[in-house]
């Protein structure tokens, strides 16, 4: 089966499902740009492409947009079985869409999330027409079903797929001991208590301020660590000085085996976004047994958590709650029901699932 995948960047994720693919399909994937918005460079660390790559030449438009018309050009002399668009808001995307509806060629939209947004007339009649076009839908959640109906899409043509970044070798298969967790804790010069992380871009949408202002009221021995970059970090040093906050750690973005091994001696997980589109982040803490508190704007948590089971979901205002989530997860073992979750949304269950439903699809 001839298949071409068009994606934004070479985003991590993406590069382990299309290696997962390409053993089994004629895969050839399209990238619009070499990187995307405030991205570390450790963030591109896979460089092995067991599949055949296009870098589109073309102009790189702030932090996500992108535009070329070369994706056109290799669709009028190349003929595919399916072509997946993983995305529809670039002008490539757009421009290579309405090619695709003029010449009455089906393609597939693949969708990481979504959020509805009040969008003004025009856009909304350009998202639904971009959308609604599609002959399929995949999907990554139940949650996200609702803002491809809003475009346009019906039900009954969304495909729902397990979306993971993480593989069954990288679950804990035990345990970490409190005795283990306080040396290592030790060695990296962290203060003996109960560590909480939060892992991301350092940006507004991620609220990292709204985390710094609850962990203000938590007991000195409440350790978080706040890893990434990003433009926001000047604000969050400038916060934890004013607070005189002598518990919270501002740790440089780290690689993703450094990011789970840290995750494997933590007590919990933290993330209060404002919005986030899916969240990858949720499953990976969750595969090494570290429970998870989320705000109720991140599709992973409300695909994934289950309060007090391997977390709790929480709404933004209610501090009291976030509070006694904390506290719950200082005193509660959830370990055994993070990473049974976990071994439920792997890669290789993403690829295997992929391959089966590529097979099936009548356009």
């Amino acid at each position: 089966m001839k298949i071409l995948f068009v994606f934004a960047h070479p985003a991590p994720y993406k590069i382990d499902l299309f290696n997962g693919l390409a053993p089994h399909i004629d895969l050839t994937v399209v990238f619009e740009r070499h990187s995307s918005g405030f991205r570390h460079p450790y963030f591109y660390e896979r460089t092995n492409y067991n599949f055949r790559t296009i870098f589109l030449r073309g102009i790189s438009i702030g932090a996500e947009n992108h535009l070329s018309f070369e994706l056109i050009r290799h669709l009028k002399n190349n003929a595919y079985d399916l072509i997946v668009m993983n995305g529809y808001s670039s002008f490539t995307e757009i421009l290579t869409i309405k090619y695709l509806q003029r010449k009455k060629r089906p393609y597939v939209l693949y969708v990481n999330g979504g959020v509805i947004h009040e969008d003004p007339r025009w856009r909304l009649n350009l998202k639904t027409k971009l959308v609604s076009g599609a002959t399929h839908y995949f999907s990554p959640s139940t949650h996200v079903d609702s803002y491809l109906r809003h475009y346009g899409a019906q039900q009954e043509q969304i495909i729902h797929y397990p979306y993971a970044t993480i593989y069954d070798g990288d679950i804990a298969a035990e345990k970490i001991s409190l005795k283990q967790k306080h040396s290592f804790w030790k060695s990296l010069n962290i203060p003996d208590g109960p560590v909480f992380i939060s892992a991301g871009q350092f940006i507004d949408r991620k609220n990292n301020i709204g985390i710094l202002k609850i962990w203000c009221d938590r007991p000195q021995d409440n350790q978080l660590l706040l890893i990434g970059s990003g433009p926001d970090e000047l604000k969050y040093q400038h916060f934890i000085t004013e607070h005189k906050m002598k518990n919270v750690h501002i740790i440089p973005y780290q690689k993703r085996h450094n990011l789970l091994n840290l995750m494997r001696y933590a007590t919990g997980f933290i993330i209060l976004s404002k919005e986030d589109i899916y969240g990858h982040v949720i499953n990976e803490s969750l595969s090494q047994g570290l429970p998870v508190i989320s705000s109720r704007h991140v599709t992973a948590a409300l695909h994934l958590i289950k309060n007090a089971e391997n977390g709790f979901l929480v709404d933004l205002e209610d501090t009291d709650a976030i509070n006694n989530a904390i506290t719950t997860l200082i005193k509660k073992d959830l370990f055994a029901n993070c990473t049974a979750t976990s071994r439920g949304n792997t890669i290789e269950k993403m690829v295997d699932h992929h391959l089966q439903t590529f097979a099936n699809i009548k356009l």
